[in-house]
């Protein structure tokens, strides 16, 4: 099922709230207990560039550690067997200077602690949580489930996918659908794939040499060396040369062989 654009959320919670619904095998979705103990707050992935949430899943892996500036989640909350049977409270952020809410949408806007409170329909505190935000220092590199340490080596004609995980400073992953923009040094020797706006881009190489991939994440802007080599096809090509020319060549010195041996038998022949 296709993921929402980050750029229409409430879309997205509508979808995302019936996949379990639809789904043949139901995983829990990320939890976490209400501070007050009355509840659970759950975690819903906004859209799907989502560090945390797996592709093509609407649950993200955990209830997250921290939120990415600008990035937007959102959260629903269910009262435990204690306190079943209550009206389900309303959402609302404690400092929307810091954490801005707007129908069930949250967006991270400032470093630090947040709290979130369920309201009640008379404004009445039932439970609370604190959402920790915090700034993207670098992105981890990714193909497929690889970690890239250095640069990027492709093939003229491979395709590869590339994923962007924005993390802090203790490299601790960040939640939170985000925009992202992709770029290219040289579009001569590299080109991108179908959509730039997204944590994963598929690349292919087009000319050997070294170029660089961009790309921007908010205010945070990184960059990832690519090295383009030679691709199979070519080496393969050369191979076969080299193999039917020496195919030849000792074919041609056996048949030269035999007929040597041949003629000096006849000789002896009396």
């Amino acid at each position: 099922m296709p993921f929402m654009n980050p750029a229409h959320p409430r879309r997205w919670l509508a979808l995302a709230l019936s996949l379990p619904l639809a789904c043949l095998e139901y995983q829990p979705p990320p939890t976490s207990q209400g501070e007050l103990g009355r509840g659970d707050f759950t975690y819903v992935c906004a859209g799907s560039t989502d560090a945390l949430c797996p592709e093509d899943s609407a649950w993200a892996l955990a209830f997250p550690q921290a939120i990415a500036l600008g990035g937007a989640f959102t959260l629903t909350y269910e009262y435990n067997a204690k306190n079943a049977g209550n009206p389900l409270p309303s959402l609302v952020t404690a400092s929307p200077s810091r954490l801005a809410g707007d129908e069930g949408i949250f967006t991270a806007l400032v470093p630090g602690y947040t709290a979130i409170l369920a309201l009640s329909g008379t404004s009445q505190v039932i439970d609370i949580i604190h959402i920790r935000t915090d700034a993207i220092d670098h992105l981890k590199w990714s193909v497929g489930d690889l970690g890239l340490d250095e640069a990027l080596v492709i093939e003229v004609g491979q395709q590869l996918s590339l994923r962007a995980e924005p993390q802090n400073r203790q490299d601790l992953r960040l939640a939170g659908a985000l925009s992202y923009t992709w770029t290219l040094e040289d579009p001569a020797t590299l080109s991108i794939i179908g959509t730039a706006s997204d944590d994963r881009v598929v690349l292919q190489g087009l000319t050997e040499g070294l170029t660089k991939v961009f790309v921007q994440v908010g205010d945070h802007i990184a960059e990832l060396p690519v090295l383009v080599e030679p691709g199979v096809a070519t080496s393969t090509t050369d191979v076969s040369t080299t193999d039917a020319s020496t195919t030849d060549a000792s074919t041609t010195d056996a048949s030269t062989t035999d007929a040597s041996t041949t003629d000096a038998s006849t000789g002896d022949t009396p």
